[in-house]
């Protein structure tokens, strides 16, 4: 209880503090749906007044026309097809006419721009208005008797002294009138309404279709004939509420144009609407804090500290409490996702640790074995085919020391070694460097690591057979070495060519060097091995896939075993 009634307290606290700001804001509501009202009848006042000038230029534009028909000799000279034919190049230069015709002082046809059977046009307003009055006169709405389409006459007596001689009239094309209107894109239910001076509708957006040629509603007669321009709020006739504009008499042509109050209002209404929420949130916004400090800022925090601890007592080694910040909770929860970070780099660390110790143990009981075996087969072979121990001897450990020098090669890469370095490193115990013998040539890329020994090996018994019985043996022998492969299953060739040494002979038998070129070569690279004994010295020919040369790591080779 005593809670409740702190938070009551509270409440009642906030919402007297709430006060003051609550009524500037429902003051400053009313005050901004005021303005926008003040600020429709403005616009509709200026639409209007805009609206009323288009067509007073219309108007004048037509009248100047008429003025200058009026003073062109063929429009006087009476009846006849030059007449008619002039007025009818005049009418199709001017798309807002309709139509144009010449009449006499008796209202009879002298020629029109279009042909019509009609010749007497005596009964018609805006011509007897024209020859009372002695002035232009805009007519009202009506069917042109040539065209069959509404139009407006516009009437222009030619005066002969006092009397009236003739009377040019022009029919403005209320369809391109309409046109016109419709081009000035009214927005938002807004509306622009022209109509003669007896209140009849000559164009109108929108719903042309509907009012064109209808009255205005009679209780909106007396805008048509108000003496002065103003504003009024209504509904119009498609039930939009509206506030016109409106200029009567305009050329006696009456014309306004109509703001949709509810498009004026929207942006109000907005704001109305934004400041009803603001006072909602100030009342109902303190009875949610209470619940929310206790919930979010104390209760839910622990329970993820507990949630984020216990998941990683069982196992789950990627959970985090996700806390950051400077608070109380936050800096906690960093703390601990930081530990726990740290714990996980580490138990990583030691794994990759213990499975980097097992590969070395595997690998070193992988080339130990290797080792020894090729040892024991350099042994059995070279005991059995020399002659004496001595020789024996000397060439096992030979053959020992091109081994040690393949295996320093692989000390910096365990699992393979560089082509070129394999061979310079095998020749190198035969090369004079003040007079070079060899000439090396190809490529460099890493080769598996049993390959490199092999052909190490290999290269060894070539460079000792030469130097025995083969270019080496004398000062201008020389030795090519050449290689070049492609990628997959492209050949990879291997080239020894001997020149410049004693003339060569076919062996009577195979020596322990021969059999260990062949052998070794093929079985560890899978290859093809040509020895070819010419008389100019010896050419040694190896032919293999480069997916053989590149071979594959110990472990790979003792999965494949298992």
């Amino acid at each position: 209880m005593k809670r409740r009634s702190v938070t009551a307290r509270l409440l009642l606290l906030t919402l007297l503090a709430l006060m003051p700001a609550m009524l500037v804001l429902i003051y400053n509501l009313i005050s901004a749906r005021q303005a926008a009202y003040r600020e429709i009848h403005i616009n509709a006042l200026t639409a209007g007044h805009v609206a009323s000038l288009e067509v007073r230029r219309i108007v004048s534009s037509v009248r100047s026309t008429l003025e200058v028909l009026s003073t062109v000799p063929i429009t006087r000279t009476g009846p006849g097809r030059p007449c008619s034919d002039y007025l009818r190049i005049v009418d199709e230069k001017l798309d807002m006419i309709e139509s144009i015709t010449v009449l006499d002082s008796s209202g009879t046809l002298q020629c029109a721009s279009q042909p019509t059977m009609a010749t007497d046009f005596s009964d018609r307003d805006y011509f007897r208005d024209a020859v009372d009055r002695k002035e232009f006169i805009v007519g009202t709405y009506i069917i042109d008797r040539i065209t069959g389409e509404p139009a407006l006459p516009l009437a222009l007596p030619v005066l002969e002294g006092e009397r009236t001689a003739r009377v040019v009239v022009a029919y403005l094309d209320l369809n391109w009138l309409g046109a016109r209107v419709r081009e000035r894109e009214l927005f938002g239910g807004n509306a622009l309404t022209i109509a003669d001076r007896n209140g009849i509708i000559l164009a109108r957006e929108p719903f042309p279709e509907r009012f064109v040629g209808t009255p205005i509603p009679e209780e909106y007669q007396r805008l048509v004939r108000a003496p002065v321009p103003g504003t009024l709020e209504l509904t119009s006739q498609d039930g939009t509420r509206r506030v016109i504009g409106y200029y009567p008499d305009q050329d006696s042509l009456y014309v306004s144009a109509g703001t949709s109050v509810e498009s004026g209002l929207q942006q109000v209404g907005k704001v109305t609407r934004f400041g009803l929420a603001v006072i909602a949130l100030a009342i109902v916004g303190p009875f949610l804090v209470v619940w929310w400090a206790g919930h979010a800022l104390i209760r839910r925090p622990a329970r993820q500290l507990v949630r984020s601890i216990n998941a990683w007592r069982a196992g789950n080694e990627s959970a985090r409490t996700g806390m950051s910040g400077d608070g109380t909770f936050e800096t906690i929860g960093g703390a601990i996702d930081a530990f726990m970070d740290e714990l996980a780099l580490r138990r990583e660390q030691q794994q990759k640790d213990d499975r980097m110790r097992q590969m070395l143990i595997r690998e070193l009981d992988h080339r130990i074995k290797n080792i020894l075996s090729m040892v024991q087969a350099v042994a059995r072979q070279t005991f059995r085919s020399s002659q004496s121990m001595e020789e024996a001897s000397e060439a096992f450990f030979r053959r020992l020391h091109a081994m040690a020098g393949a295996h320093q090669l692989l000390t910096k890469n365990w699992q393979s070694a560089s082509l070129k370095a394999t061979v310079e490193t095998a020749i190198q115990p035969f090369e004079d460097p003040a007079h070079p013998r060899f000439s090396i040539d190809g490529p460099d890329l890493e080769v598996a690591s049993k390959i490199a020994l092999s052909l190490s090996m290999a290269l060894h018994e070539l460079c000792t057979n030469a130097a025995k019985y083969g270019a080496l043996s004398t000062d201008a022998g020389r030795i090519d070495i050449r290689w070049c492969f492609g990628e997959g299953d492209a050949p990879f060739t291997f080239t020894w060519t001997e020149q410049g040494g004693p003339t060569v002979d076919q062996p009577s038998r195979e020596g322990f060097g021969t059999v260990m070129i062949e052998r070794v070569l093929s079985q560890q690279l899978d290859a093809e091995v040509t020895l070819e004994y010419r008389p100019d010295g010896l050419r040694c020919d190896v032919r293999s896939r480069m997916r053989d040369l590149l071979g594959a790591s110990s472990e790979e080779e003792e999965a494949a075993e298992i």
